[in-house]
């Protein structure tokens, strides 16, 4: 493998743990916030006297304010309009062979009609796979509610071996009676995790997530060698059977690899008009021997879109725990919507965040507000951001 020529499409990234490492505050952050919303406030009287500055100010203000929310969980624990949580119990009739859900209560769920700053929202529930054909479920629409109570309970009928196969998938969706109802957010519960048996009701609250994408289909082949001392390679070989997202029931699909914890993305060639591509392209990470066991690899299979965003043909996630770098490895991994895991988000997170500050740097250093955050030098060029520890 080390005489194995690489092609690589580098793409240089910033690494969030060593150069945007932000001492937080929580006492000063939320002040920080208050100053803002009032500074806020102050834009809006002073723009109905006419000064045009007004919408870059609120703009960058609210930049700002939505940065530190997201750098202290404390103020903001979601990022984005996802947010919430929802209570269910779950319980198992051996005797009649019936799931019992109950769908108890939502807190603190994102606002979607900006007039009221309010939702209407309700409950599905639904089993994946749905072999009985037994259909969705819904509570009723509670209107005008971010923190609505149902305590409604529905039933499924299925054996206890089928139980075990089970996903249920709970949707909280906000009414509208114009167009399609808002996903506010859901979560997909696996039923083996439960020991009904052992403990016969399970009460907890979930947090809500992002939509999953279950139209997600395919699997990435790949394989993996190591090299002293310090080189990992990944060759990426073909994916087959994914999703078709353009006319013509096809797509042009590409490859985005990294290993968090290093500085680097990198991305295959794209391919177009294929659902089966093969690429047979090999990338080098530089990884010392005895990080393996804590790193893993995340694959991300994209279809290009020349005129709007980029569609996702789904991620894998391959754990080098048990990888052995004299044998290397070489395997078929299954293609799905893995945004809501643990590790996805949380180096997306790492990323956006670094990005987001640095975008918020720049647009504070041209409007120079707020005063007390950004100080001019003595020479009246250069700025500093002040962040107390």
């Amino acid at each position: 493998m080390g005489g194995q020529q690489s092609r690589q499409k580098h793409v240089a990234l910033d690494d969030p743990e060593s150069k945007y490492v932000i001492p937080q505050n929580t006492h000063k952050i939320k002040g920080l916030s208050r100053y803002m919303s009032a500074k806020a406030d102050h834009d809006r009287i002073v723009a109905t006297r006419g000064w045009d500055k007004h919408d870059e100010n609120m703009q960058s203000m609210q930049m700002l304010k939505g940065l530190f929310k997201n750098l202290d969980p404390t103020v903001m624990k979601a990022v984005g309009d996802i947010r919430g949580d929802i209570q269910l119990s779950f319980k198992y009739d051996f005797k009649r062979q019936l799931l019992l859900i109950k769908v108890i209560r939502c807190r603190e769920l994102p606002s979607k009609d900006w007039r009221s700053k309010m939702s209407d929202p309700y409950v599905m529930v639904r089993l994946l796979p749905d072999t009985n054909r037994q259909g969705e479920k819904k509570t009723r629409v509670v209107q005008q509610c971010n923190n609505p109570t149902y305590n409604e309970i529905f039933a499924f009928q299925l054996d206890e071996l089928e139980l075990m196969d089970m996903k249920l998938l709970v949707q909280v969706l906000d009414k509208d009676i114009i167009s399609r109802d808002d996903v506010i957010g859901e979560v997909i519960i696996d039923m083996n995790t439960f020991k009904f048996k052992e403990n016969p009701v399970h009460t907890a609250w979930y947090m809500l997530n992002k939509e999953t994408d279950l139209s997600i289909t395919g699997e990435i082949d790949i394989t993996v060698a190591f090299q002293m001392p310090q080189s990992l390679f990944v060759t990426i070989h073909r994916a087959t059977g994914l999703a078709a997202r353009d006319e013509g029931n096809a797509s042009d699909p590409f490859v985005k690899l990294t290993i968090p914890g290093t500085s680097v993305l990198y991305q295959t060639q794209v391919l177009k008009k294929t659902l089966n591509p093969e690429w047979e392209e090999t990338f080098e990470f530089p990884i010392a021997l005895e990080e393996l066991e804590d790193r893993f690899i995340i694959f991300h299979v994209v279809d290009e879109d020349v005129s709007s965003s980029n569609d996702s043909l789904g991620q894998a996630i391959v754990d080098l725990k048990d990888f052995d770098p004299d044998r290397g490895m070489h395997g078929s991994y299954k293609l799905a919507d893995l945004r809501n895991t643990e590790r996805i988000r949380s180096k997306w997170f790492q990323r956006i965040t670094a990005e987001e500050f640095s975008e918020a740097l720049y647009a504070h250093s041209m409007s120079k507000q707020p005063s007390f955050i950004f100080q001019n030098q003595r020479t009246g060029k250069r700025v500093n951001c002040i962040v107390s520890s």
